[in-house]
């Protein structure tokens, strides 16, 4: 049996496997022929196979993740995508009556270095928001209408980068959940990643990798 076989089984039948036990399906569904024939059978399985298919060509490949290729970026285009997650962030948070939308909306885009990042992250300098938890938790719920074999694929899926956005993006065919994580994806593979706090929305240099 393969982890195609059990995942086959799984779509029927989730109570036979744990989500987790699908953590390394996208290394076996390494060729678009595997991945249609892995989610075609799903809602827009097949829009998500190619979708996955684009990405993945336009992405590097260490064995185990995808990183995003290294290459110069335009970062006049990233801020431009940057501007539009925020506005797009922001619209998902007020839906949620979330007062964080506020804060996210009026702040201005501000570069970093990932390694600033990280250094006044942990010195807790940032006055990060949690608006990203927020989305990652209201997505947890959205994505708790669907039968139970989202969890698998969410975690198939999730492990190919681990970062939520990506994987969102990459289940929107299928999910539709109201927050256009495009940018989002575009900015990943540039190196790129967007935080938000108090008082700027960051735009992170070199932060996706």
């Amino acid at each position: 049996m393969t982890l195609l076989d059990d995942w086959l089984v799984y779509v029927d039948k989730p109570d036979r496997f744990d989500q987790d036990h699908f953590a390394s399906l996208m290394l076996e569904l390494g060729t678009p022929a595997l991945l249609h024939r892995a989610l075609d059978p799903l809602p827009n399985g097949a829009e998500v196979a190619e979708l996955i298919t684009g990405f993945r060509k336009r992405a590097d490949f260490n064995g185990t993740y995808l990183l995003p290729p290294i290459h110069d970026s335009d970062l006049s285009l990233a801020w431009r995508l940057a501007e539009k997650y925020r506005g797009g962030v922001t619209d998902r948070l007020r839906e949620l009556d979330d007062p964080e939308a506020a804060l996210v909306g009026d702040s201005l885009i501000v570069e970093i270095g990932y390694e600033d990042y990280r250094r006044l992250k942990q010195a807790r300098e940032l006055r990060l928001l949690n608006a990203t938890m927020t989305i990652s938790d209201d997505f947890v719920d959205f994505k708790a209408k669907f039968p139970e074999w989202i969890d698998g694929l969410y975690e198939a899926l999730y492990m190919m980068t681990t970062f939520p956005e990506i994987t969102r993006y990459l289940l929107w065919p299928m999910l539709r959940y109201p927050l256009d994580d495009t940018p989002a994806a575009e900015i990943w593979l540039m190196g790129h990643r967007i935080d938000f706090c108090e008082d700027r929305t960051l735009l992170i240099v070199g932060g996706a990798g």
